[in-house]
């Protein structure tokens, strides 16, 4: 059977492009596990994994060469293999397996996407840890798979029909090549961020504003060389992953603050996010953070697992004469232009960057990268994502709200050379404590506020 051969779409470019080049290289790799309250029996969970796989294409999809790039195709069957199972006594003994499982790469171009481990935590609940290819799946798409496995194996016990299958991943990157082999549509989003990169503060550009503020002695050390708005990147980027609660009684008030004013959840927490990160920058108004931009703009999007997300560098004011809601307006209608502009590749968007302000390739103008992920998960069932390790960024924020408590679940990957524990601490103090005056003090200027 003749198979067909696609490309890689934006999101696969970023996650290649840091594991092709040395500086940028990392295992990447998306760890989660899911623990079930209830338990399960590993037999059938194991039939419950082997049809996850076959319902869902993209954990088929195996990379070749073709001549000096590399594609992709689905496979029509694939086998889940044996799975392992492990019992932690020890919460140190946890900690130390997932460091280990984390450093070894899943390879699509050995036709592997995932590997699985039933294990048993320390207080006597059972989980299955997945580690899975991020060019096969996002966070969105993990919550889809999570999703589909629950329902599975729900059906395999209580002997139902199977849920209905989620969408294919195949028919995405359909899309996605369509959309953007448009040339005069990718023509229009070149002048577009030529201009709004260019135009939108004449004369400005971003500085880099840590998490940290000026309490990081490695950007302290940057700051003494002269370097005083950006820091290299680091070589060999250890990350540490770290996760708080946003209790569901702050998220609800959020929640009608944003439903009134009609500004989506994402926008309110992304400025706040913002708004802390000058706050212990000296009150340093203008800065550069990455939005992964959640694509999912149609039915097929949504339905299907994958990896479908637009990075896209967000240039954010914080002007402390106008209101939290006056700011955030604005911010938002600046993320409408984005989300119609999204032909382009960030890569393409991230050279544009580097030439218009003049700063080396080897430099960090990203503070942080922000996503806000809506998430069911079913009944009984608890999500936790884990830091792989490595990344190339100072400090990466995921806020994934669980659409049923209402909690939002905040995950800090941060680099352990530029933030110190401590100081996250500080930040996501600070942080909550922007959200929660801003929901107060909606109208207010910002500098009465803090």
């Amino acid at each position: 059977m003749e198979r067909t051969l696609y490309g890689f779409n934006y999101s696969q470019d970023i996650v290649h492009l840091q594991t092709k080049y040395a500086l940028f290289k990392r295992v990447a790799n998306i760890l989660f596990s899911v623990t079930f309250d209830e338990g399960f029996d590993e037999g059938r969970m194991k039939q419950a994994l082997q049809l996850l796989v076959d319902r869902n294409d993209c954990l088929r999809l195996t990379f070749v060469k073709d001549g000096k790039t590399i594609k992709q195709y689905f496979e029509e069957k694939r086998s889940i293999g044996s799975i392992p199972s492990v019992r932690f006594e020890t919460p140190i003994q946890m900690d130390r397996f997932i460091r280990r499982f984390r450093k070894t790469a899943v390879s699509p171009l050995k036709g592997q996407t995932l590997k699985v481990v039933f294990a048993v935590d320390p207080s006597g609940h059972q989980m299955v840890i997945i580690k899975i290819s991020h060019m096969v799946a996002d966070t969105y798409g993990i919550g889809v798979l999570v999703n589909d496995l629950s329902g599975i194996y729900a059906a395999l016990t209580e002997g139902k029909d199977l849920p209905p299958a989620p969408g294919k991943f195949e028919d995405v990157l359909k899309k996605d090549a369509e959309y953007r082999a448009n040339e005069e549509a990718l023509e229009k989003d070149r002048s577009f961020y030529q201009s709004y990169y260019e135009k939108k503060h004449p004369g400005k550009h971003p500085t880099y504003l840590g998490i940290h503020g000026n309490e990081s002695d490695r950007w302290l050390k940057y700051k003494k060389k002269g370097n005083i708005s950006l820091p290299f990147l680091l070589v060999r980027c250890d990350t540490e992953g770290y996760r708080f609660v946003i209790p569901a009684a702050v998220t609800t008030k959020a929640a009608a603050w944003c439903q009134e004013r009609n500004i989506p959840m994402n926008s309110f927490f992304f400025y706040a996010c913002a708004v802390a990160c000058s706050l212990k920058n000296d009150r340093m108004p203008l800065q550069l953070p990455l939005e992964l931009m959640n694509c999912r703009a149609t039915i097929t999007d949504r339905k299907a697992a994958g990896t479908k997300v637009q990075s896209l560098s967000v240039y954010t004011e914080v002007d402390f004469e106008k209101s939290f809601a006056e700011n955030v307006a604005l911010l938002f209608a600046d993320q409408q232009e984005l989300y119609r502009h999204t032909r382009m590749s960030y890569l393409e968007i991230e050279a544009l960057e580097h030439k218009l302000w003049n700063y080396s390739m080897l430099s960090q103008i990203i503070n942080y990268c922000f996503s806000f992920i809506p998430m069911s998960t079913p009944k009984g069932t608890h999500l936790q994502v884990y830091s792989n390790g490595k990344g190339a960024l100072v400090a990466y924020m995921a806020l994934i709200m669980d659409v049923d408590s209402n909690e939002i679940y905040v995950n800090y990957d941060i680099q352990t050379k530029m933030v110190k524990p401590v100081q996250l601490v500080d930040f996501q103090n600070l942080y909550i404590h922007v959200v929660e005056a801003v929901i107060e003090n909606p109208d207010k200027p910002l500098k009465e506020i803090f």
